[in-house]
Formats: C-alpha cells, structure tokens, sequence
C-alpha cells in the first residue's frame, strides 16, 4: 500500500512517493502547486480531490477547471458530504452523469452516519456505475460495529454478487482519523486497497514527534501551508509512514 501526503508542493513529496491526493481549489488558486504535480512523470498516482469536505459544497466548474489546468490523466473524486448519503448520492450521480472520463479515473466515496447507511449507499452506486475506484471516508473508523476493514469487506462482496472476479475495485483510505496503526491491515490488501493519504506529517513534525508516536491525530494542530524551518522534519515523517505502510511480499500492480 502506498502513502499520499496532503502537503504543499513546497515539501517536494514526490521525491519520497509516487502516489499522491491534491486538491482542486488549490491546483485552481497556486499555479505553482498545479505546475508541481501536472510536470511529474506518468509513474505517479494522482487523485484530484473535489475539495466538497474543505468547503463545504460543490462548486459548480471547479473540478473541471482543475483538469484543465494539469492537463494529464488523475483519479478523480465525485462530490461526497461527510457522513450524508442522500446528499453525496445526489451530487454524485450528478456528476457520474454528465462527467466524460473513464471509469478508471473516477473515484466515488460512499457516505453514510453508520456502516449500514454506508453500504446501502454503496449498493446504490453500484447500480449506477461509470467508476473504478472506491474511497473509504476516515470516519468510518469510529462506526459502532465495524470500521474501514467492515465497509472494505462488504464493498468486495456486493461487488462481486453483481460482477464476479471480473472489473475489480480499487480502494483509497481518505484520511487517519487517530493513529497510523488504525489502517495498518489494509497493507495485506494490496492488490485491492492501493493507498492511504493524509497530512500526517506535518502535523506530527509541527508537534515534534514522530507519527507512530500520535495518539490521535484529531487532537493536533491543522497545519497548513509552508514552513521552511520544518522541511527536513516534514520530509522524515514522509518517509517513515511511506515505509510503513509498504508491504514487501506481492507485487504492487494496482489490478
């Protein structure tokens, strides 16, 4: 499983990973971060997040303004509303409909209050169609119940039920919610489960510790910008999470 660090460009995480979560509204206002990320290589993974959860709702264009502007192949994020289902199912499908991307480049992100609402609004998409890849929201972590690994589990069987083996999903874990260990499983689902994003490290270098040392993330400081003083720091808690979520086994191919 690979690490996405949500950071400014200004840190260069794309000397430390090669996949990566960045956000629409800030590829729209910094050209220098839309530069940094529409300049790498095809070897990188690039999700486009929407920026619905930053902001609040869906600005009509944005996502299609961010596109334009990196002009190369990114995941793209569907509008979801954090822990809402109808909304995230209709402004979704509102998307999913008149989008003209590939369903290998289109990420949809089930929302619901407990893992129940989660599933059946997973089941609706399901019925919809036009995406490829599944993201797994961090709040899910605290649903009564069961977690990411719950909602994980019962994604693969809905979808298999519908398609077999054949079209397989692609997982995204959107966010830590308390510690890094929280999603350490999801490493043996490699072949499913690609990677994990999260600001991680320059809340934990703003802290001075490590992020294996965090007893919960939600209880830090949220970092934003630069900060030249913390760069070496930033860049070490990179590299730790990007090693620790690594699993050295199978080979990572993304099918």
């Amino acid at each position: 499983m690979k690490f996405a660090p949500v950071l400014s460009q200004k840190y260069d995480p794309a000397s430390l990973s090669d996949y990566h979560l960045i956000l629409a509204h800030e590829v729209v206002a910094d050209i220098q971060y839309a530069e940094y990320y529409s300049n790498l290589g095809e070897e990188h993974t690039i999700i486009l997040d929407n920026g619905t959860v930053e902001n609040g709702s869906v600005q009509v264009g944005l996502v299609d303004e961010a596109l334009r502007i990196l002009n190369r192949k990114v995941i793209c994020v569907a509008p979801d509303f954090l822990g809402d289902k109808d909304n995230t199912l209709e402004a979704s499908t509102e998307f999913l409909r008149k989008c003209n991307l590939p369903e290998d480049e289109v990420m949809i992100v089930p929302q619901g209050k407990t893992w129940k609402e989660w599933v059946e609004c997973f089941e609706l998409f399901e019925k919809i169609e036009g995406f490829r890849w599944v993201g797994l929201p961090r709040i899910a972590e605290d649903f009564d119940g069961g977690g990411r690994s719950w909602i994980h589990q019962n994604a693969v069987k809905i979808h298999r039920r519908t398609n077999g083996m054949n079209r397989s999903l692609r997982f995204h874990l959107l966010g830590i919610q308390h510690t890094i260990d929280e999603v350490e499983w999801a490493k043996h689902f490699n072949k499913s489960i690609l990677g994990v994003d999260s600001s991680a490290p320059l809340k934990a270098a703003s802290a001075s510790v490590m992020c294996k040392d965090v007893e919960d993330f939600r209880t830090l400081k949220d970092e934003v910008g630069y900060q030249k003083d913390l760069v070496f720091k930033v860049q070490n808690r990179i590299k730790e999470l990007t090693e620790y979520y690594s699993f050295i086994g199978r080979p990572y191919d993304g099918s």
